[in-house]
């Protein structure tokens, strides 16, 4: 492939919430977007993967405080940086991800008319909220679509224009509740779905049998900040019960989250289970565990907008076991082990019911069957690709 003409006078934006979250779900993308496109710029916060990132793209911080929230003050320091930066690099092109990054980019880019694309990577623990919370993530959508629909024109008349914005949702349930909160019908040439960001391909090299043979004990695996609306102490419950059975738990405390486990409270449960192994944050946790007999446990009533451990545990051919939440509107109970109520009981019953399975002659095959659905759809490659042609559906197109 090589670099467009055209393309490689003109620059483009990504911007997140975090260094982490553009390192871990866009790292491809950034790639392949080098090798046609020489001027990509990130904007983020400082993080430990920042140096990651800018061994291979230019980078510029943004600073953007997370634990402040919706603080008046903070997102007005955090919009006038933006803007300046904006006006500054005067993109041809801006992909956005992340909830407050989207809110701030929409009015920037309002300002300036700059083509730009929005990606909802889950709307949090706000969309499963009521009262107050519920309808202060429905004003900030309506917020967003506003100004990305619209742009500001001589003597401040306002003009729709909606080839300059494009609208990503990870799962069709986001997609739904942005279109019911804002008031609007789709649009296939506005809103795409395009599940998260993809499996990368060492996951379908690994060799691991993942057979839950009989004769080997099973490991629990949970992969996920430690936020209490992401299941942890449910989780830990679990531990409780199945007490012959060590629970892996791959993740770290988030001390700007309320939501998050604290220190202390870690080292309460550790005394208490001892088949409790707290890991910490791991670089590709499921690919690199050892142990070939594991099911993988997400009981998320978090707003998620693809959990890529479904997808890497089901490309590794290991059981998932699941919230109705976290399935997102993708998967049933042909693919995942489903909880609808999330009780522990429920839990419980349904992984005593895999134990019993596990001997099946069908079993196997029914993990093989979710390893190739994985691959004819979540692979990264084809994740990038799509994004990639939303990006040619502006006027402007990459060349090939």
């Amino acid at each position: 492939m090589t670099k467009s003409s055209e393309g490689s006078n003109k620059k483009f934006i990504l911007i997140a919430n975090t260094s982490k979250y553009l390192f871990h779900y866009r790292f491809l993308l950034i790639e392949k977007l080098n090798m046609e496109f020489n001027k990509i710029i990130i904007l983020a916060p400082l993080d430990k993967y920042t140096r990651e990132l800018k061994n291979i793209v230019h980078f510029k911080e943004w600073v953007l405080n997370s634990s402040k929230d919706y603080d008046l003050l903070e997102l007005i320091s955090s919009f006038k940086q933006l803007f300046f930066s904006i006006k500054s690099i005067k993109p041809y092109l801006v992909h956005c991800h992340t909830l407050k990054p989207n809110l701030l980019i929409s009015i920037v880019n309002f300002f300036f008319g700059i083509n730009t694309v929005i990606s909802f990577a889950g709307l949090g623990k706000l969309s499963t909220s009521k009262g107050i919370e519920n309808n202060l993530i429905k004003m900030i959508l309506r917020i967003i679509y506003f100004f990305s629909i619209y742009e500001i024109k001589y003597l401040f008349l306002l003009e729709k224009n909606f080839r300059r914005v494009k609208f990503i949702f990870q799962n069709p349930l986001d997609m739904e509740f942005f279109l019911k909160s804002v008031n609007v019908k789709f649009n296939k040439n506005l809103f795409y779905l395009i599940p998260g960001s993809g499996v990368p391909d060492k996951y379908f090299k690994s060799i691991k049998k993942n057979s839950l043979k009989a004769s080997k004990k099973s490991e629990f695996i949970y992969c996920a900040r430690l936020l209490k609306s992401k299941g942890i102490e449910l989780f830990i419950s679990l531990a409780n019960h199945f007490k012959e059975s060590k629970f892996i738990i791959y993740g770290d405390l988030d001390p700007k989250s309320s939501d998050s486990l604290t220190s202390k409270e870690i080292s309460c449960y550790k005394n208490m289970n001892k088949n409790l192994i707290f890991k910490g944050e791991v670089k590709d946790p499921l690919l690199n565990h050892n142990n070939n007999y594991s099911i993988f446990v997400i009981p998320s009533l978090y707003g998620e907008g693809l959990p890529r451990g479904i997808l890497e545990a089901m490309s590794l051919k290991i059981p998932v076991v699941a919230s109705q939440k976290s399935c997102v509107g993708l998967f049933d109970k042909t693919n995942l082990f489903i909880i609808s109520d999330n009780k522990l009981s429920s839990y419980i019953k349904q992984i005593d019911s895999i134990l019993k399975k596990r001997n099946n002659e069908g079993f196997n095959d029914f993990l093989i069957s979710n390893r190739n659905l994985i691959i004819d759809n979540y692979k990264e490659s084809i994740i990038v690709k799509n994004t990639i042609d939303l990006y040619r559906s502006f006027s402007w197109s990459f060349e090939n």
